[in-house]
């Protein structure tokens, strides 16, 4: 189970995606109002995720601007490689992901968190772009008033549902069940 805000983001989003990836102009922020300072606009470019936009409450939290900057490297060397898979399998999968995740702080202070990344289709029909969000699921006094200076990972999970397979039919044939 995920935090409150996590599952109302990825909720917004499966609401817009009728079976599919939805598009960023069907994406209304004023859906998810009080979730905006903790959410983020990713865009590919070229070998990256860029930050496109980034709310006033990560720029709190890691104390400096995110705007432009490659979201691989809020995360520690070696979550990186896990951060860059799951949000390869957010495009390619079509599915929300989420990273339970631990900020941490250079004065040793930790915070869980979430980060959710739910891919976008761009003006060119192409999956090219993430809405996410850094959910702290604690309070931040935890760090101790420092910022978090790399984000760790502890799993990363699918949230949301794909296509389903057909279930399994139980069929009769003289009386007997057969699978």
């Amino acid at each position: 189970m995920f935090h409150p805000g996590t599952s109302r983001l990825i909720a917004c989003w499966a609401g817009l995606a009728a079976g599919g990836v939805p598009a960023r102009a069907q994406f209304d922020p004023l859906a998810v109002h009080d979730l905006l300072p903790q959410m983020f606009l990713l865009a590919r470019e070229g070998d990256r995720l860029a930050l496109r936009i980034a709310g006033e409450n990560l720029r709190d939290l890691f104390a400096r601007p995110l705007k432009g900057s490659d979201i691989f490297q809020l995360f520690a060397p070696t979550a990186q490689p896990l951060a860059r898979r799951t949000a390869l399998q957010a495009v390619r999968d079509g599915l929300p992901m989420v990273l339970v995740s631990t900020g941490r702080a250079r004065g040793g202070g930790q915070v869980p968190m979430e980060v959710v990344l739910a891919p976008l289709r761009g003006a060119d029909g192409t999956t090219d772009r993430l809405i996410g969000m850094i959910q702290p699921t604690a309070s931040l006094v935890l760090l101790d008033g420092e910022p978090v200076d790399e984000v760790t990972v502890r799993m990363a999970a699918t949230a949301g549902t794909g296509p389903q397979r057909p279930g399994l039919r139980l069929v009769a044939i003289d009386g007997q069940q057969i699978a």
